[in-house]
């Protein structure tokens, strides 16, 4: 397999997984603003500081508000994060990429982009918003699930399932990011609301249901947060992630040193107190798991995709 190929097709599972779960961490903070009265409301400006695009906001915009934090986020294609790049770079990986994707999903994927293109021009309030978001969440499912009902399960689809469980992994560590800035206001005004900020995040990773399920108790920070690190079965929780990132290297050629990585993320993973985990300590352990995240991504381009990785 070609290099370049095998990177167009890695960077197509991570942006169709972008824009997925872009969409769910803005449809959180919607969620929340409509859930909690306004004087514990979330603040929008977290959404741009966990995407680290804060810089490039400012610079195309002077007012920090909702209407332009939601436009800049979904439809500002200067945004290289946005969902509108997230889509329209998966459909150019695709687009080159023809010879080997279904055309059933290539169809699915021009589809979205252009919807979502269609929409970024008329903006995002709140009438139309959970609708908008959730069937961009159920579109790119779609596309994930073709890829892997009717695409030949080789290194082409390995790459691909590769590059979907990385940016799986780092975006459910920044919706738990998001969470761990809390609430506006004070902390005996914000405190009753805690639970419904953590319900939020296991709603808006679809894990509700499973948190429930697997840890029978109410909803508290330090289970969810372990439920989202440690879990082995659930299909968005770090650590299953790893070890899908595992099962897709394994067929793969020079392999090693990417599957160290992996085991020195899984360590660090592993090694954390949950239980006592909140606040700037909960922030900076995220930040370390991210920048674990990002040494892997680095070391799978210098793998697979670099003439120095051949």
């Amino acid at each position: 397999m070609l290099a370049s190929t095998a990177e167009r097709v890695y960077w197509l599972g991570r942006f169709i997984e972008r824009a997925e779960n872009t969409a769910r961490l803005m449809l959180v903070r919607h969620q929340l603003v409509l859930d909690l009265p306004k004087h514990v409301q979330p603040q929008w400006d977290l959404l741009l500081q966990v995407m680290g695009v804060e810089e490039r906001f400012a610079k195309r915009h002077t007012a920090v508000n909702e209407k332009n934090i939601i436009s800049f986020v979904f439809g500002e294609r200067n945004n290289p994060s946005s969902i509108i790049s997230s889509l329209s770079s998966a459909r150019e990986n695709m687009r080159t990429a023809r010879e080997i994707m279904p055309s059933e999903a290539w169809e699915q994927t021009n589809s979205l982009y252009l919807r979502v293109a269609r929409r970024s021009l008329k903006g995002l309030p709140r009438g139309s918003r959970h609708t908008v978001l959730n069937n961009i969440v159920q579109s790119c499912q779609q596309i994930t699930g073709m890829l892997a009902g009717t695409m030949n399960h080789d290194a082409a689809y390995q790459f691909i399932r590769i590059g979907r469980n990385l940016e799986r992994a780092d975006m459910s560590t920044r919706i738990v990011d998001a969470a761990s800035a809390g609430l506006t206001g004070s902390e005996e005004e914000a405190s009753p609301y805690q639970n419904v900020l953590w319900i939020s995040v296991l709603q808006s990773l679809s894990a509700y249901q499973m948190y429930r399920l697997t840890v029978q108790r109410q909803v508290n920070p330090q289970d969810v947060l372990a439920f989202l690190f440690l879990s082995e079965e659930f299909p968005r929780a770090v650590t299953h992630c790893l070890g899908e990132l595992e099962n897709g290297m394994t067929p793969l050629t020079e392999q090693q040193r990417a599957l160290r990585e992996i085991k020195r993320v899984r360590r660090r993973v592993k090694a954390m107190g949950y239980q006592s985990l909140e606040g700037p300590a909960l922030s900076e352990f995220v930040h370390k798991v991210q920048v674990d995240l990002e040494a892997l991504h680095n070391v799978i381009g210098l793998t697979w995709f670099s003439s120095e990785g051949a």
